[in-house]
């Protein structure tokens, strides 16, 4: 399933892993359209959301650049576009995340949006039938 992530001025396509975390991915589906406001933590935006889900078995506690993943302590929604303040030389995020996909294109810009500003994650699927 593709999404389509709107952060302030910055627009970017994803493509959510329903194989690989099953139940978050369903859980967010069924959610969309979701809003909320970015918090930055470093390289990674996040914002809290009404889903609440479980930790699945691919919780990881290093992820990749572009990933999109679910934080489950913080009820919150992930995009990592760089390091946060607890990586070295690896991503690290603050606790283990249900990785749910992969933001597509240049992360770079995600530097641009700042604390407070709207973000709305919807289904390109649904938005063209």
């Amino acid at each position: 399933m593709r999404v389509k992530i709107v952060a302030g001025d910055v627009v970017r396509e994803a493509i959510l892993f329903e194989d690989i975390a099953p139940e978050t991915v369903s859980t967010i589906k069924k959610a969309m359209p979701i809003e909320g406001y970015v918090n930055r933590w470093g390289d990674e935006i996040y914002f809290e959301t009404e889903i609440d889900v479980q930790k699945e078995e691919n919780s990881k506690e290093v992820v990749e650049l572009g990933d999109l993943a679910y934080w489950i302590p913080g009820r919150a929604i992930c995009i990592f576009f760089g390091k946060t303040p607890v990586s070295d030389d690896k991503i690290r995020p603050a606790s283990a995340v249900n990785v749910i996909g992969r933001v597509e294109g240049d992360l770079e810009e995600f530097k641009s949006v700042g604390d407070g500003e709207e973000i709305v994650i919807t289904s390109i699927n649904l938005e063209s039938g």
